[in-house]
């Protein structure tokens, strides 16, 4: 990855955390299309919806309440604005600490999961859905939660950024997203994009 184009994102960052806490403020929080549609997937997977809230419901509800976005560092920034433009759930993972494999699978008994930041390590449940190398889980309830492995950092060079959407939100929501991705990634981040794979489950 080349070196980030540090205004773009920041510019793409206010326009995206405006736009998506303007929606926020006439549709609600969990009333907001995409995100109900969310809640009613996550519901159908079990998935505890009062702890575990589909991950972009977290930033919707802190661009109702500032107006200034909060910055973690240029990639992160950047996948966050798509996330916030798009009003999906978005993940990344450095490539270069993953081992093996990256599979969204179902926990068949409990595993050990090392939260971003550190702190107490915790337990994945029986039948929860994670993202994980071939070593250990990377994150939670999907995208809710993610691990210390993986994480993106300012030195981060090859990543794997993940978009989540839904059957129900159409195959023209998924062709727009598809499209504004490889554009934001190129023309905002300054990266080079090897490609945009549609995995449908």
């Amino acid at each position: 990855m080349e070196a980030p184009q540090t205004e773009r994102v920041s510019r793409y960052l206010a326009y995206s955390w405006k736009k998506l806490g303007n929606a926020v403020r006439e549709h609600g929080v969990k009333t907001h299309p995409h995100i109900a549609k969310w809640h009613s997937a996550l519901r159908s997977a079990g998935v505890p919806l009062k702890k575990c809230p589909p991950s972009i419901e977290a930033i919707a509800k802190r661009t109702a309440k500032s107006d200034s976005p909060f910055s973690i560092n240029p990639i992160v920034d950047a996948y966050n604005a798509i996330s916030m433009d798009l009003a999906l759930p978005f993940g990344a993972f450095d490539l270069e600490k993953l081992e093996g494999s990256l599979a969204l699978r179902v926990c068949e008994q409990p595993e050990s999961f090392t939260p971003l930041g550190g702190g107490p390590q915790e337990e994945t449940v029986l039948g929860e859905i994670v993202y994980a190398d071939d070593a250990e889980i990377l994150t939670r309830h999907f995208l809710w939660r993610q691990a210390e492995k993986g994480k993106i950092t300012g030195a981060s060079k090859r990543c794997v950024v993940i978009c989540e959407l839904l059957a129900a939100m159409g195959e023209e929501t998924l062709q727009s997203s598809k499209s504004l991705i490889e554009d934001k990634f190129c023309s905002v981040l300054g990266g080079t994009l090897s490609g945009v794979v549609v995995l449908r489950c």
